[in-house]
């Protein structure tokens, strides 16, 4: 399959090649109104032609690779009359055209107030289905956090960032890496451009264009990895280079000693802009309101693109992050021995972190992704899609503290040094769009390999108990180093490959009823793990799992109202186990199930969106223990249920004013499992949650730029351990903004957590009391 892939990459520029023509120009213009005011979202056809484009904000277009000779333009937009103008195109030449639509001064004004619609809110997407399909089509729930929100909201950190989809819960690998709960599964990772990542993610919200979450289990059309729980899984969408020169850079300064240095700079590499380079990077540090902690990073994300000609296109996509960090590398267990109930009970000092900056952890990733498209026909397109991503610990000190008494606790330490984690993904679709009969068919067929590998160096030491009521000693690193080596370092090495073949056909048996078939076919493969003290392999197996998707969808009010339902499938490796008895425990895979059946609407002219859904999810061959005649055995036997119901709403009701808001209430139950936590809910899964964002801006007159937003985000309580004894808290957020924006500059203040609640992660870290930040942009 690997022979066959790298085949396909080989012969596409060459067929690419095969099929170019060298007699072309290129078309740009600037379309205005019967005012001088510039249209934008306008779109440009050549007639007779599949070749288009749409007007960028300032009005302009271009069209690269038309062949030379006479042409027609045909200028539209919905509810005016339709212009056309004759251009001739001559070979290596650019023709420049001015274009001027007859617009009264009340269309215009309701052109630009529909220009403004509901600007948090873009579901278009080639990535959540593989293949081209609007929201109201799909038959799965999925949300967006775009870049206007992420800046409206000042964020720095991805956590911020999830609290905008209704449901999730950030929550915290122990290596730094964010994720969030969706629908009662953890999941710490995410995908990048659709693609799977390292273990290890590091990642700046500055190289973002949005982040994608894809409701329910997906293994279908993404497979099974790290980065998918049954809940759903989120995929960051980065920048990428377009045809305008332009860019900013921007200075963020806060509370805790908080400073954050951005640029985003793009521009055209030749005259004819067929190359592209857009440069994201970013720098930041900052304090921490406990008495120890600090946080570090800086990225560099180039990306080029190449648009060989009217059917190829190249995109390489580069990012280097790295992070050094002391805040929030501890987490607090065991509460057997205390009388608190609650992390609110507790004695622990809220703004005490019992550890210090020596104790510190240093982590970095490097992505090297590109993308090959090819347009075969007008029905049909290849896509080749590669990304190498390895992430690594340079050096990690991560601290666990267990609680003794009311007054005491052991402080022990985990380090690993050095540590890598790498995964390297190829996979080849073809996405046609093509009619058998009457019947419209949108289909992609992918063929998928990915090879994950890690080498792991890791010991844990136990270093002393300390009173959390009185000054503790500092961690010192150079002590943690000795105690380690004495015990020594447990050093392994693990590589797995995936083979996978998949095909997802959307199916028009009317223009309002379309179905979704969707099949995927895996074959994971590991040799085990290699033990360097021993020399040897162990735990070698093979699984071959299905996965089937099925959906429908009826629109009842035609791209306005649509009804639909989802069977959904995904699935998760398990290696065999040795029983007490050394018998050896071959394990299926593990499975999660979902029914899910809800509305969706996208009405006046799309001011009102959103979707309301209710599902289930069983989660079948989970592994529990049970004591026979005395020894502990694992059966496979397990099942889980989470069930809920999601709302999500995004409003546009009067010109300059948006809301977005979501509420889920979600139960996670484990059903059949060991006695210790038989019945019980599943940790860090709240209830209920909810969230809000108002903004207005003022699209009109002298104070035209100036806005305000404000918003919330309601956490229930839940169970921070599996016995459901002891409490995570809930929490209710406030935060607000205010922003003056202008075509070269941009200023916003931002305050955080404005109710100073207490509230703690899923590693038992305390979190920001009330924080400010002020920021400055500079627009080219």
């Amino acid at each position: 399959m690997k022979k066959l892939l790298y085949c396909l990459i080989l012969l596409l520029p060459l067929y690419a090649l095969s099929n170019t023509e060298t007699d072309f120009g290129t078309i740009k213009g600037k379309i205005t109104t019967s005012d001088n005011q510039t249209a934008a979202s306008v779109t440009v056809v050549i007639k007779g032609t599949s070749r288009n484009a749409i007007t960028g904000n300032d009005g302009t277009f271009i069209i690269h690779r038309v062949p030379a000779g006479d042409w027609q333009l045909e200028i539209s937009l919905i509810g005016y009359q339709t212009l056309t103008q004759n251009v001739t195109v001559e070979k290596g030449q650019t023709t420049n055209v001015s274009l001027r639509l007859e617009l009264s001064d009340t269309q215009l004004r309701e052109i630009v107030v529909n220009t403004n619609r509901n600007k948090f809110v873009d579901k278009n997407t080639d990535q959540v289905a593989r293949l081209p399909l609007k929201n109201l089509e799909n038959p799965q729930v999925y949300q967006t956090v775009g870049k206007a929100l992420m800046q409206e909201q000042l964020i720095t950190e991805r956590t911020d960032i999830y609290r905008n989809i209704p449901g999730a819960v950030p929550n915290f690998a122990v290596g730094g890496s964010q994720g969030m709960t969706i629908r009662g599964f953890s999941n710490a990772t995410g995908m990048r451009n659709g693609m799977v990542t390292s273990a290890i993610v590091p990642l700046n919200p500055v190289i973002l264009e949005r982040v994608e979450v894809i409701k329910g289990p997906s293994g279908t059309l993404f497979g099974s990895n790290r980065n998918i729980t049954f809940g759903g899984l989120y995929n960051y969408v980065t920048k990428k280079p377009y045809e305008q020169f332009g860019g900013n850079v921007s200075f963020t300064g806060g509370s805790f000693e908080f400073a954050r240095f951005t640029a985003d700079i793009n521009t055209p590499l030749n005259e004819d802009h067929s190359m592209l380079f857009r440069l994201n990077a970013g720098a930041q540090t900052e304090g921490s309101f406990q008495d120890q902690g600090y946080a570090k990073n800086y990225t560099i994300a180039p990306s080029f693109s190449y648009q060989v000609n009217d059917r190829l296109k190249f995109l390489v996509d580069v990012e280097i992050t790295r992070g050094n960090f002391a805040t929030g590398t501890y987490a607090v267990n065991d509460f057997k021995n205390v009388t608190a109930r609650s992390f609110k009970d507790l004695k622990i000092g809220y703004k005490r972190s019992y550890i210090n900056n020596g104790a510190d952890i240093s982590n970095g990733i490097n992505n090297i992704q590109g993308q090959i498209e090819y347009k075969i026909s007008d029905s049909w397109t290849s896509q080749t899609n590669y990304l190498f991503s390895e992430g690594f610990y340079k050096h990690f000190y991560w601290t666990n503290m267990t609680l003794l008494t009311d007054s005491t606790m052991a402080r022990s330490v985990r380090n690993q040094k050095p540590e890598t984690f790498g995964n390297i993904q190829l996979q080849q679709n073809f996405i046609g769009d093509f009619r058998i009969a009457s019947l419209r068919n949108r289909l992609v067929i992918g063929i998928d390999y990915n090879y994950n590998y890690n080498s792991l160096n890791r010991v844990t030491v136990n270093y002393d108990v300390v009173n959390i009521n009185q000054p503790v000693k500092e961690l010192n690193p150079d002590l943690i180093d000795d105690l380690s080596y004495q015990k020594g370092f447990s050093a392994t090495r693990t590589k797995s490959n995936s083979y996978s073949v998949y095909a997802s056909d959307v199916l028009n048996i009317t223009p309002a009823l379309m179905t979704m078939l969707s099949l995927r076919v895996d074959r994971f493969t590991t040799g085990g793990t290699y033990t360097v003290a021993t020399g040897k392999y162990a735990g070698d197996y093979n699984q071959t799992s299905l996965s089937p998707k099925l959906g429908i969808v009826y629109q009842v009010w035609k791209d306005k109202v649509s009804l639909f339902a989802n069977y959904m499938n995904g699935f998760v490796n398990l290696a065999p186990l040795v029983q007490p008895d050394n018998t050896i425990l071959n394990l299926k895979p593990q499975k999660g199930n979902q029914w899910e059946g809800g509305v969706k609407v996208e009405l006046l002219d799309n001011k009102l969106s959103g979707s309301a859904s209710y599902y289930n999810i069983d989660v079948t061959n989970v592994t529990r223990t049970e004591i026979v005649d005395g020894k502990t055995f694992m059966f496979q036997d397990g099942t889980q249920r989470s069930k809920g119901y999601e709302v999500e709403l995004a409003a546009n009701p009067v010109a300059g004013l948006n809301i977005v808001a979501g509420y889920a209430h979600n139960e996670n139950r484990y059903t059949k499992a060991s006695a210790a936590i038989q019945g019980k809910l599943i940790v860090g899964s709240p209830k209920d949650v909810a969230n809000i964002w108002v903004s207005y801006h003022m699209p009109y007159g002298k104070m035209k730029g100036l806005g305000f937003g404000a918003g919330g985000n309601y956490v229930s309580d839940s169970w921070f351990e599996s016995s459901n004894t002891f409490l995570l808290p809930g929490y209710t957020l406030l935060s607000a903004s205010v922003f003056y924006d202008q075509p070269k500059y941009r200023l916003a203040l931002k305050g955080n957590n404005l109710l100073d609640e207490k509230y703690w992660d899923t590693n038992g870290i305390a979190q920001k009391p009330v924080n400010f930040l002020a920021s400055v942009t500079l627009k080219f």
